[in-house]
């Protein structure tokens, strides 16, 4: 059950760095020099699907191909902005005391992303971001915060990974006990079942091959298994969707 906005948000812990944790710090994507789509990056760019993070930079690297003489271009792009941390907590708990990486995924608001879709961000209809509802004025203090928490997602498509030294002195907020299963949910959906089909969507499955079916540990209400359905369509191309089965699991053959 998603917590309510009162207990949305919470201070993060002193201690140690979890996940749900929101900080202030860089984040980036590594690029080629030449090919790419131009976003996410210039402002220009940005609609409905491609999110503006802000002003970034670019640096250009030179990267040894080991075993040839040859070398690539490759350019860094860095944001500065809000990033939250998606890494899991036990991950985080019992990693070597030597390893640095921290998962994280940058933050986009509705003010620096205007173009964006944010009726289906707040129906949860689009898995690739997690919806973080705004605070209000009053809410501010109690959480340590100097201006109200606008209303934001979390851009799951652009996750990367930073060193943890660069995520924990800059927190400024944290998912609550009660709200952080809302974000695991979604990482879950993101990473493997996705979203839900539409009937559109269903409709042009009419006419493929099913090739296999993989249930998934991933159930609905009732409870219903999900399952990948792998299908191949007329010109010999994979394709897949995730579905309910109906079905009952007996050994007995149906109407014994």
């Amino acid at each position: 059950m998603q917590a309510s906005l009162h207990d949305f948000y919470q201070q993060p812990l002193k201690r140690s760095v979890r996940q749900g944790d929101i900080a202030l710090c860089e984040f980036h994507q590594l690029r080629s020099r030449s090919g790419e789509g131009a976003g996410p990056g210039p402002q220009e760019v940005s609609n409905e699907d491609v999110p503006y993070f802000g002003a970034y930079r670019d640096w250009p690297l030179e990267i040894d191909r080991p075993g040839t003489s040859d070398k690539a271009t490759r350019v860094l792009r860095v944001w500065f902005g809000p990033v939250m941390v998606v890494h899991q907590n036990c991950e985080i708990e019992y990693a070597d005391s030597q390893d640095a990486r921290l998962q994280v995924a940058p933050v986009v608001s509705t003010a620096q992303w205007p173009a964006g879709p944010w009726e289906e961000i707040r129906r949860k209809s689009l898995p690739s971001f997690f919806h973080l509802p705004p605070t209000t004025e009053d809410q501010a203090p109690g959480l340590a915060l100097e201006t109200p928490w606008p209303e934001a997602a979390v851009a799951l498509a652009s996750t990367t990974c930073v060193s943890r030294g660069m995520v924990k002195p800059y927190r400024i907020l944290s998912l609550s006990a009660e709200s952080l299963p809302s974000l695991q949910e979604s990482i879950v959906r993101f990473t493997t079942v996705r979203g839900w089909g539409s009937q559109a969507a269903l409709e042009q499955l009419i006419g493929k091959q099913i090739v296999a079916v993989k249930q998934t540990a991933e159930t609905v209400p009732g409870p219903s298994p999900l399952a990948k359905v792998v299908l191949r369509d007329e010109h010999g191309d994979p394709d897949e969707i995730t579905v309910v089965w109906g079905v009952r699991r007996t050994g007995r053959p149906a109407g014994g």
